[in-house]
């Protein structure tokens, strides 16, 4: 017994297409088809050299971008710096605390940052956050940095923000 609701409706066919495991279709289609070479194309940067092929081109594919530069770490060697901040260094180091010295993005100074090194050194996280209040020349405007400093007491990330006291 058939189901009343189907529907025995066979495919129209085509009679001027050819069937699509025709042998003879296929080595047309594969002639008409074009050859596609990838082509390898070297741009000679500092760092890296970057490839990027024809069909990265044709499909709009970005190059990697490079990776962020380094900034200059700032040392007592550094050029620019003041006699001040200097004696202010050497001041401040001691056994027990390691000088850092910080560009503060908001008085736009390179201030000295006393760390204590036990703190870094005995932390178990590989980059291990300090924070430092600070305030301009003026004495007016007051903000934390903090620091992410590794065990190596180089500066990973700095972050700014503002105080608030309690009231008393």
């Amino acid at each position: 017994m058939e189901n009343p609701r189907k529907v025995n409706k066979k495919p129209k066919v085509i009679k001027d297409a050819p069937h699509k495991s025709n042998p003879k279709f296929s080595r047309e289609k594969n002639k008409n088809e074009k050859k596609t070479y990838i082509k390898i194309k070297k741009t000679e940067d500092k760092s890296n050299l970057e490839f990027s092929t024809v069909e990265d081109v044709e499909l709009e594919i970005p190059l990697i971008p490079e990776s962020p530069k380094k900034k200059e770490k700032l040392t007592m060697n550094s050029p620019g710096l003041s006699a001040d901040l200097i004696s202010k260094m050497k001041t401040l180091q001691s056994n027990k605390n390691k000088v850092v010295l910080v560009n503060c993005e908001r008085c736009k100074e390179i201030i000295p940052v006393p760390i204590p090194k036990k703190f870094i050194i005995k932390s178990d996280l590989p980059v291990v956050p300090i924070s430092y209040v600070h305030s301009n020349s003026q004495l007016k405007d007051q903000h934390c940095i903090t620091l992410h400093l590794d065990h190596d007491f180089d500066i990973r990330r700095q972050r700014i923000s503002d105080v608030v006291f309690s009231p008393k």
